[in-house]
């Protein structure tokens, strides 16, 4: 996905969705749907694990199960057939009311 791609999608109506992923399958869900051409976003965190004696620092994702889409209404509609998909509407309102 290059730069002048995202600025071309940038003026049509689009929103940011959240799909939900299975366990330790954000990356791969991630690279799934940017071959499909839409642009997504898995925030992560730089970590230091150790196996076996050796120390190796690797990206994990920061929010488990997420990957952000940016997509059209139609777009996110074929995606729904394979993924859950929660609205930013949805998620603002689980947060207000906590």
């Amino acid at each position: 996905m290059t730069f002048q791609y995202i600025i071309s999608q940038l003026d049509k109506p689009h929103m940011w969705y959240i799909v939900l992923t299975g366990p330790h399958a954000e990356l791969n869900t991630k690279k799934k749907l940017e071959r499909q051409g839409f642009i997504t976003y898995v925030p992560s965190d730089s970590v230091r694990r150790s196996w076996a004696g050796h120390i190796k620092e690797i990206h994990t994702p920061i929010i488990a199960r997420c990957v952000f889409v940016y997509a059209t209404n139609e777009e996110i509609q074929g995606i729904r057939k394979e993924y859950a998909i929660l609205s930013p509407q949805t998620i603002t309102a689980l947060y207000q009311n906590q």
